[in-house]
């Protein structure tokens, strides 16, 4: 057989494998769990109404958070107070209720008031929230952003209990954060099986 039609064969070969490969890749990623919240934040508060937690094709972990109503970056500053910020809870360890969240990835506005930075955060020893690593924002609308980060950096759990929430900025009072699904509810989403998986 010639040459180039050896390598042809085996160019066809590399290209099946691949495909077969990226097909069974798809076929075992689990399939996102989507949260949906009515409209039911207090009067001037953000509202909350769609979440969604699954993984992208290079498996980092995605979040999509949808509001009532569009919102930029300038949303978020306080004039006085605490800013504004949209958050994800996670427990991967430890159980919702019971202890607070192992860690939290939220989005809040830059100094520029223009751009937004996407942080992983951690309790620290002290209880104080400490930055452990970065997510990145994007957007698909006025309304829904979304968030991607590692696996790794909240430690490659097999499972994530979360709940989102977003806080009207220059509030510090209950009323003023609006979650979903609404507290003390949680989603589960899973990231794979494992033998002895944990109720």
């Amino acid at each position: 057989m010639p040459v180039h039609g050896a390598s042809r064969l085996a160019l066809a070969a590399c290209a099946a494998a691949l495909a077969l490969s990226a097909a069974a890749s798809a076929a075992e990623a689990p399939a996102p769990v989507v949260v949906k919240d009515p409209r039911d934040a207090g009067t001037g508060a953000p509202d909350l109404t769609r979440v969604q937690l699954g993984l992208t094709s290079d498996r980092r972990v995605r979040a999509a958070l949808t509001l009532a109503a569009g919102w930029v970056a300038k949303d978020l500053i306080a004039t006085q107070g605490p800013p504004g910020s949209l958050c994800l809870r996670l427990w991967t360890v430890t159980k919702p209720g019971a202890a607070p969240p192992d860690f939290l990835v939220c989005i809040t506005a830059r100094q520029d008031e223009e751009t937004t930075r996407g942080s992983i955060l951690k309790p620290g020893p002290d209880g104080a929230l400490v930055r452990v690593g970065g997510a990145i924002v994007g957007r698909t609308s006025d309304r829904t952003v979304t968030l991607r980060f590692s696996q790794t950096a909240i430690g490659r759990p097999a499972r994530i209990r979360f709940a989102a929430e977003v806080t009207k900025p220059g509030c510090a009072r209950v009323s003023c954060v609006d979650t979903a699904p609404n507290a003390p509810q949680t989603a589960t989403f899973r990231l794979r099986e494992t033998s002895q998986a944990r109720p």
